[in-house]
């Protein structure tokens, strides 16, 4: 992780796709699991949740600096990792939060909903929901993004910075036939 202050804008779009295609492979196979079969849970049309890519994002840009130290209890038991995670669950139920209540606000209906759940923050957050997220997350940054950050790094400037803008045309195109769909 040491080169990630030298990262194009080509890489994070990139590791924002990367992220938005984990959250919702993680999102299927959740409703899989609870028997719901296959639900596109996105707002948009693709196999991506925009609120996973910009949620790790946000947070190892945040975090990252935090994640290299070594903060130690009693001089021993190095507890940044408990640190980071306890971030990353005020960090993502702050990003959750704010993102349901503006796309509800915006397009009148709710994408998720927690008031089942005990300990949640008028449905839009729960700490059960919360944790999982952080416990994801810290995968997914002391993980996966090191892999990527070497895996990526093998790319060509060249075909990185095309492979960036067809996503992000992609995604562009995507988000106006959502937002289309949503005012008929």
């Amino acid at each position: 992780m040491e080169k990630e202050e030298k990262r194009s804008f080509s890489f994070y779009v990139l590791a924002f796709l990367t992220y938005c295609f984990i959250g919702w492979i993680y999102e299927v196979i959740w409703e899989a699991a609870i028997g719901n079969g296959f639900v596109n849970r996105g707002f948009l049309y693709g196999p991506y949740l925009p609120i996973y890519g910009f949620g790790v994002l946000t947070l190892f840009f945040i975090l990252r600096k935090l994640m290299k130290k070594k903060i130690k209890l009693f001089n021993k038991i190095n507890i940044t990792p408990i640190i980071v995670f306890i971030a990353i669950l005020i960090i993502a139920s702050s990003i959750e939060y704010f993102a349901s209540f503006i796309m509800e606000l915006l397009f009148h209906k709710r994408w998720w909903d927690y008031s089942y759940d005990i300990l949640n923050i008028n449905g839009r957050v729960s700490l059960r929901n919360s944790s999982i997220l952080a416990f994801g997350a810290m995968v997914l940054l002391y993980g996966v993004h090191p892999f990527l950050d070497k895996y990526y790094n093998k790319i060509k400037a060249n075909i990185m910075n095309n492979i960036a803008k067809v996503i992000i045309i992609v995604m562009i195109i995507d988000l106006v036939i959502t937002i289309i769909g949503y005012i008929k």
